[in-house]
């Protein structure tokens, strides 16, 4: 009980001075036969560039989305999306340009291509995933807001909820990020409390397969 108690403690105290910071890092991710490796490199003055590539058994999949960002904001100006299923039977790709100058996004989505407007901040997976870190406050917990994702071709929405992990499965503090969904998949990150807010999981329902990818090593 006194245990559980200063470990209460410990987290309203130590989450409160939450501040994010940005570095170039290389992360190892495993699961079930599968493993992903994620990495953030800075370009140049403005641009970083974030790539993810993951190998299975039954699938290889790869993304990569460069940005630039301004005041916690991330600008992506160019993303890609690779997929190779089940021997080749199913392939996915997708590439975006986007133009700030004229509010543009030029796309292709296999063999379709085609141009539309955006007024707001688009993401992927990748940029998406580090969004969800500088809109992060400690202060204002639990936090539900909407993302403006690319996929396909199209802008889709996305609904996030960011809280204090309170599941008690680790020896560290950390916050719980789950999607909200109209279907009954679910989707959560997990994010240690250490100045870059490493994600060290994530959980992803694939519907008949679900997967738990933990962090196996990082490299700065």
């Amino acid at each position: 009980m006194v245990k559980s108690i200063f470990f209460s403690l410990f987290l309203l105290f130590s989450l409160a001075s939450n501040c994010f910071v940005l570095e170039e890092y290389e992360n190892y991710y495993a699961t079930e036969g599968a493993e992903v490796i994620e990495t953030l490199q800075k370009l140049n003055e403005k641009l970083w560039l974030m790539e993810s590539k993951a190998k299975h058994s039954l699938f290889n999949f790869s993304q990569r989305s460069v940005f630039f960002i301004e005041n916690k904001q991330i600008f992506v100006t160019e993303m890609q999306r690779n997929l190779r299923a089940f021997g080749g039977l199913r392939k996915e790709n997708q590439t975006y340009k986007l133009n700030y100058d004229t509010k543009e996004v030029e796309y292709t989505f296999n063999k379709k291509a085609g141009k539309f407007n955006f007024d707001n901040p688009l993401y992927g997976n990748l940029s998406l995933q580090l969004q969800l870190k500088f809109d992060l406050n400690s202060n204002s917990l639990p936090l539900s807001k909407e993302y403006l994702f690319l996929d396909k071709g199209k802008i889709k929405t996305k609904k996030f909820v960011t809280d204090i992990n309170k599941e008690n499965d680790e020896s560290f503090a950390s916050f719980k990020i789950s999607e909200i969904r109209d279907d009954d998949r679910e989707y959560y990150l997990w994010f240690k409390k250490d100045d870059f807010l490493t994600t060290f999981k994530i959980f992803n329902d694939f519907g008949p397969r679900t997967a738990t990818w933990r962090l196996v090593d990082s490299k700065p």
